[in-house]
């Protein structure tokens, strides 16, 4: 079965998108109910799809010393509770990432999951990505069947999706540029990559005007959109208008 691993970090002021409060009239803990609502997107699409999921997140000795201390895995723990209910948030798994670095994180998810833990593939996914829906989790699995690597390129050369189905050398791979650095190793492997569509990650004040703006005009037709995550951004009142440059600039109303 295909293994979705969600890399979530604990739910703190200043550790999760911690750009944003200077960024954007969010404050810190507007901040952090942002990102709650986008990993809760992001759990939910797993959940729904093919694929099972499970949640990585850094354990304590691996966040940064400026962030408040907590309990990491109580509080990743309490987002999945209020993200899932019955069959799903008992399917989910919850497990610590083990590596002191991305790249090594991720490498030892990846390659344990593969030839020990029985998965046919393995996707590691960025929670900060929230139009990534089920539909597409489900295409990229489908890609994985014919490709041994699929990436979904981010801004600035980032991925928010890399899925694999044989391990390659992830030392420093997910250092930037890291859609360029995954794909020659899986190259240097003769390993055969597929790419999903580009993505922002939201990490600046520019991804958030391109999320909000999509989002509310996606709602306003009657598309399909990340429910959590516009809940959010109607509760704090975020829209896109001009400046008085005739600017675009995130606005609350």
């Amino acid at each position: 079965m295909p293994v979705a691993a969600v890399l979530v970090d604990p739910p703190r002021d200043g550790l999760v998108l911690p750009t944003l409060p200077d960024e954007t009239p969010l404050s810190p803990s507007e901040a952090t109910r942002l990102y709650e609502a986008m990993v809760a997107d992001i759990l939910h699409a797993v959940a729904e799809s093919n694929s099972e999921l499970l949640v990585n997140y850094r354990p304590d000795d691996q966040l940064p010393d400026a962030v408040p201390d907590g309990d990491a895995e109580s509080e990743v723990r309490a987002l999945v509770d209020d993200a899932l209910d019955g069959d799903q948030h008992e399917a989910a798994r919850v497990e610590v990432q083990v590596g002191s670095s991305r790249s090594a994180r991720v490498g030892n998810t990846v390659t344990h999951l593969l030839e020990n833990g029985g998965a046919q593939s393995v996707a590691v996914i960025e929670p900060d990505a929230p139009t990534l829906l089920r539909k597409d989790i489900d295409s990229a699995a489908m890609k994985l069947r014919r490709s041994e690597v699929v990436l979904g390129p981010a801004d600035g050369g980032d991925v928010y999706f890399a899925g694999f189905t044989e391990p390659v050398d992830f030392k420093r791979a997910l250092e930037a540029p890291a859609v360029e650095n995954v794909n020659a190793r899986a190259v240097d492997a003769g390993y055969d990559v597929d790419f999903l569509p580009g993505r922002r990650r939201i990490g600046s004040a520019r991804a958030l005007q391109t999320l909000v703006a999509a989002i509310r005009a996606r709602h306003a037709s009657g598309r399909l959109v990340p429910a959590h995550t516009t809940a959010i951004i109607e509760s704090l009142g975020l829209r896109v208008a001009a400046d008085e440059s005739g600017l675009p600039a995130l606005r609350r109303t």
